[in-house]
């Protein structure tokens, strides 16, 4: 690889020979033996000039074509140019201008070991933390960009200590905005803070939970997207009782008419009213908020607190009517609320790695959240699992090969009743003990 800067003319060069390949390009003929490195080669490029793209966005700026163009602001022109919304442009700047002081995260965008959004949680997270740059860009390498993501708002919360500020900051930014898009269809954005959202999440998970098992249960499968669009349009104009029921529920443990919200705090940090050094703080799934944030929903009947004694949990205390599982809670807390395998948050079980009927015990490190396709997938395969949580793999047991998916895997399996744990029969949650 040469090392001298590439030229503009080589730049534009190279524009006409990949538009010629690319368009030159017959997935139908490409062999099928060839087909996974013809892609791996593709989303390789894709990243690099995906890459080279975001380097180049803020010298864009400085070269005021956009203001010539008679564009609003440089990231509405970018906007434009690259087929994006103005939010993603305007991240897309952001990063181009920091990437001038983070040379390992620049080095990781030129290699093409990160793709667009990566690169932009990588180097907000490392703005505010630059201590945790190489953890971050270890994040990208090794987990889903959900995690890098977490991982980029604990660097950015672990930077900010004044939550309370923060908390303030987010109060006067929140709002709704409504707007139609190109396709004439109608847009609602919802703006609130980390805490408020966890609840209206909570609230809107069972009715979404209810909504998909009805779908399944009638043999439709749509994204999950479009049934949690139909929840809250008939919550908004009053289409549904105050259950939220539309018609037969699936009867398990998916589907819970209640709403839970779950803080992990520290006890020193609870009693205190602020935190302290690597002190925990924040609501699960949604990440870092303040103190003052938790114990302004200590009044909802449904908010479970998980208490920290230093590094392990130690009891979990529920402050509502309804009792639910110590383990289930901590469970809860410790995977957001997301499947362990696939990160889908919709209908949810709760599985036995290795198998109820062959420990005889259920232990909290012995338990995972699965999606119901994740579920039935380890099940009909007699597979286990693998890896941290949150970025965990299937494993044969037989081979204790990593796992994968035969060609003919169907995308869903059958809807035969209520979910089963792995000794055959309904999860019963309600019955866990904690054990640590």
């Amino acid at each position: 690889m040469a090392s001298n800067p590439a030229t503009p003319q080589e730049v534009i060069d190279l524009l006409e020979r990949v538009h010629d390949v690319c368009g030159r390009l017959e997935p139908g003929n490409v062999p099928l033996h060839a087909a996974p490195q013809v892609f791996d080669a593709l989303a390789s490029a894709e990243r690099l000039v995906g890459g080279a793209v975001l380097r180049m966005a803020g010298r864009y700026e400085e070269a005021g074509e956009w203001k010539r163009n008679g564009a609003k602001s440089a990231e509405d022109d970018i906007a434009r140019k690259t087929g994006t919304p103005t939010g993603a442009a305007r991240k897309k700047l952001s990063t181009s201008k920091r990437l001038k002081k983070q040379q390992r995260t620049d080095e990781a965008i030129r290699n093409g070991d990160l793709s667009t959004e990566q690169a932009n949680e990588v180097s907000s997270g490392a703005d505010a933390s630059p201590e945790d740059e190489d953890d971050l860009l270890d994040t990208a390498k090794r987990h889903r960009l959900p995690e890098l993501r977490k991982r980029a708002a604990d660097a950015r919360a672990k930077a900010d200590r004044d939550r309370e500020a923060r908390r303030r900051r987010h109060q006067a930014l929140r709002g709704v905005r409504r707007w139609t898009d190109d396709d004439g269809m109608g847009n609602l954005c919802l703006r609130l803070p980390p805490e408020d959202m966890a609840e209206v999440d909570a609230a809107l998970k069972p009715r979404i939970d209810r909504a998909f098992a009805d779908a399944r249960q009638a043999g439709r499968f749509e994204p999950v997207e479009r049934y949690a669009a139909d929840v809250v349009r008939d919550l908004l104009t009053g289409a549904t009782n105050s259950d939220g029921d539309s018609g037969p529920a699936r009867r398990s443990q998916a589907v819970r008419p209640d709403k839970k919200v779950i803080a992990l705090i520290d006890l020193a940090a609870l009693n205190r009213g602020s935190i302290e050094g690597d002190e925990t703080c924040e609501i699960a799934g949604v990440g870092p908020v303040s103190v003052s944030a938790v114990r302004s929903l200590l009044a909802d009947a449904f908010l479970a607190v998980v208490i920290k004694d230093g590094i392990d949990i130690r009891h979990v205390t529920h402050l509502g009517r309804r009792v639910t599982a110590t383990q289930r809670t901590a469970l809860e807390a410790r995977s957001g609320g997301a499947c362990e395998v696939c990160g889908s948050r919709y209908l949810l079980d709760i599985d036995h790695n290795e198998g109820w009927t062959l420990t005889h015990e259920t232990r909290l490190d012995d338990l995972s959240w699965f999606c119901w396709h994740c579920h039935g997938t380890k099940t009909r395969h007699d597979l286990r699992v693998e890896g941290p949580v949150g970025a965990r793999w299937f494993v044969d047991r037989k081979t204790g090969q990593r796992w994968h998916p035969p060609p003919d895997e169907p995308r869903h399996p059958p809807p035969d009743g209520p979910a089963a744990d792995d000794d055959g029969e309904p999860a019963q949650t309600e019955l866990f003990t904690l054990a640590r």
